[in-house]
């Protein structure tokens, strides 16, 4: 396939997936998983209300005794918060993103269907050990790099901000590039009825053949959460110099993207398995 024909089909898979913008129903299963993340940005923000205090303290503590003491004080919560709030939406993404994804292909390949096909939400329900193993398994590969591989260069960024900063940078790509590998997994499963190791085959395989189509497919959602990330790592500039309750709205601000984010890759993932039918 030349060049200027990828890139059409590129533009294609962005064009289709946003002519279904007003498919409301589309956006049912990634609103309802968008207002669960948010209760748990809700929760972390009233962290020291006395009758949640006790119920929240040890999930927090889990990631550090440091964490409680200063998340016990203002303004200390909004500093944390972004990643007591990560580690929160991680753990429901295990339980529940690999379904809701699941969801939100069943309801794309109805909308690119010009007959109605047998395709409901029990369809992902019925698959929901699979997306929930292919989701886990992803989300374990991505954590590891992103814990793994900066401690292997960690006597090289010692000390230098500009390498740290070029590293982080880095490592963004790095996560990118290892969900392009997979990018395809959680929709085989519900386009193509594909078991685990089947969806991971199938998208290593498209991968292979079109490796700078899907890392860019991966890419140009991805951006969209970057500023976010940015100010997420910057808390305490976010804090000292505006208002530190602008932190509470900024995590809400984030799982707005992060929903628009996932109809993108819904959309435009699903499209193409449709079209390569494999």
């Amino acid at each position: 396939m030349r060049a200027i024909d990828k890139l059409n089909r590129f533009i294609g898979l962005y064009l289709a997936a946003f002519s279904r913008v007003f498919r409301f129903g589309i956006w049912v299963p990634l609103a309802i998983y968008a207002i669960l993340q948010v209760a748990i940005v809700i929760l972390a923000a009233n962290f020291t209300n006395p009758s949640l205090y006790s119920i929240l303290k040890p999930s927090v503590a889990l990631l550090g005794d440091r964490n409680v003491e200063v998340m016990s004080h203002y303004p200390g919560i909004y500093l944390v918060m972004p990643s007591v709030v990560a580690w929160g939406k991680y753990i429901l993404g295990v339980l529940f993103e690999g379904l809701v994804m699941g969801m939100a292909a069943v309801l794309f390949v109805r909308a690119y269907s010009d007959t109605p096909v047998g395709m409901n939400y029990a369809t992902a329900f019925k698959k929901w050990l699979p997306l929930l193993i292919v989701w886990c398994f992803i989300s374990a590969l991505i954590l590891a790099a992103n814990q793994f591989i900066p401690g292997l260069f960690s006597s090289y960024l010692a000390g230098s901000p500009r390498r740290i900063m070029l590293f982080g940078i880095s490592m963004k790509f790095v996560t990118v590039f290892i969900y392009s590998l997979f990018i395809y997994a959680i929709p085989a499963v519900i386009v193509y009825g594909n078991g685990i190791l089947r969806a991971l085959r199938t998208s290593l395989s498209l991968f292979a053949e079109y490796p700078v189509f899907s890392f860019f497919l991966a890419l140009i959602p991805y951006l969209l959460t970057v500023p976010f990330s940015y100010m997420y790592e910057n808390a305490g500039t976010i804090v000292s110099k505006f208002t530190p309750e602008l932190m509470l709205y900024l995590l809400i601000g984030g799982v707005i993207i992060d929903m628009v984010v996932n109809f993108i890759l819904s959309g435009t993932v699903v499209k193409f398995l449709l079209d390569e039918r494999r």
